[in-house]
């Protein structure tokens, strides 16, 4: 997914988190980048590979809308983002 990168409002909160970035919407939507592949895929968990660690989305109706060789658009209700060592 090739993206053109433009102003975010404000109400996007990104989080750089050195081998991947977060772009995240309310609670709605997330655009990460740098992964390095899925682990888990399931609607009310994604499990994403992002080097050292692994980030972990929670919710409900939680799909893959997007996905590229290094960039995902998770969408749906997420409660929780964990990263795990």
């Amino acid at each position: 997914m090739k993206r053109k990168r433009q102003e975010k409002p404000s109400s996007v909160l990104a989080a750089n988190l050195g081998a991947i970035h977060l772009d995240i919407s309310g609670n709605r939507e997330v655009i990460v980048e740098g992964n390095r592949g899925v682990l888990e895929y399931t609607e009310t968990s994604i499990k994403l590979n992002a080097g050292k660690y692994i980030v972990a989305f929670s919710g409900r109706g939680l799909h893959i809308l997007c996905i590229s060789e290094c960039d995902v658009v998770i969408r749906g209700f997420i409660t929780s983002i964990e990263y795990l060592m």
